[in-house]
């Protein structure tokens, strides 16, 4: 079997970087032409990295509904606007749930018995990112209005709100009618909690929400995982585990989710997918798609 498409990926990434490199000095030009003085021209430049594939020859990914917050939504929108002129008449679509976004928020925490905030760095999903950003126009959120806003179903939303929730940014505060509601973490929240000898009900979380947590993550995971397995089978028909298990290490990218599974653990994946009939395997140990 050629072994075209997986050229034509590499060659997606490596045409992706110097896209990037364009379009940065794209955007760098039109800040100078704009009058943008140079002290503030490192705010104007782009903070968005793209890596741009051929779909037609890349396993197929779903792309999620997701509504970003507007200050995502405005640099992907400037970033498409700058490739747009750069490869006219091509047009990025893009996939709203893959990528990772770089955050620095200032975090209450308590240091040498003192509360005291510090700027701390976050690298999350485009989700997680946007649910977050969401408290930088209103301090208190229920999942019903953040559902709302990022168009993401509740009980999804609670899931996600955990891990804002574990790493102290956010407090979850259930309201005696059994309301929920997200507040931003403080230091006042801090002193509150040790004065009541119960940091649990900043962390407002037990075994159970951390469970489903991670649940939910490990699902989301291999569910990618399987979107590249099934796109690799599509286009080169059949393949051997360990041909697999090079390829996702290779093209599980622009993901918040890396490939780091053993041949042994994709192996035991690769079955379930068998016993879901989604896969078979060939006698010469060759997985291939399910013919029904």
């Amino acid at each position: 079997m050629s072994l075209r498409n997986c050229e034509i990926m590499v060659k997606d990434l490596e045409d992706s970087k110097r896209a990037n490199a364009n379009i940065a000095s794209s955007l760098e030009e039109s800040a100078t032409s704009r009058g943008v003085p140079r002290s503030l021209r490192k705010f104007a430049s782009p903070v968005v990295d793209a890596a741009m594939i051929s779909h037609i020859f890349w396993p197929t990914l779903q792309n999620e509904q997701l509504k970003h917050h507007p200050r995502i939504q405005y640099k992907l929108d400037e970033f498409g606007a700058a490739y747009a002129r750069l490869k006219n008449p091509r047009r990025l679509v893009w996939m709203n749930q893959l990528g990772t976004v770089k955050l620095q928020l200032d975090v209450a925490e308590t240091k040498d018995s003192h509360n005291v905030v510090e700027t701390k760095d976050f690298s999350v999903s485009p989700l997680l990112a946007t649910l977050i950003l969401h408290f930088e126009s209103k301090p208190r959120w229920t999942p019903q209005d953040l559902s709302n806003e990022t168009g993401i179903p509740e009980h999804a939303i609670q899931k996600r709100m955990v891990y804002w929730v574990n790493q102290r940014v956010i407090v979850a505060v259930h309201r005696p009618g059994g309301g929920l509601e997200y507040e931003i973490a403080t230091i006042q929240h801090l002193a509150s909690a040790a004065q009541d000898g119960d940091s649990a009900s900043m962390m407002d979380e037990d075994g159970g929400d951390q469970a489903v947590s991670a649940m939910a993550q490990e699902e989301e995971q291999m569910g990618i995982y399987e979107s590249y397995i099934v796109g690799m089978l599509t286009n080169m028909k059949t393949l051997p585990l360990e041909k697999i298990h090079n390829n996702l290490k290779m093209f599980v990218t622009g993901s918040d989710y890396k490939y780091n599974k053993t041949a042994h653990q994709l192996s035991v994946f690769l079955q379930h997918l068998c016993k879901q009939e989604k896969i078979e395997c060939g006698p010469d140990g060759e997985y291939k798609l399910f013919k029904k």
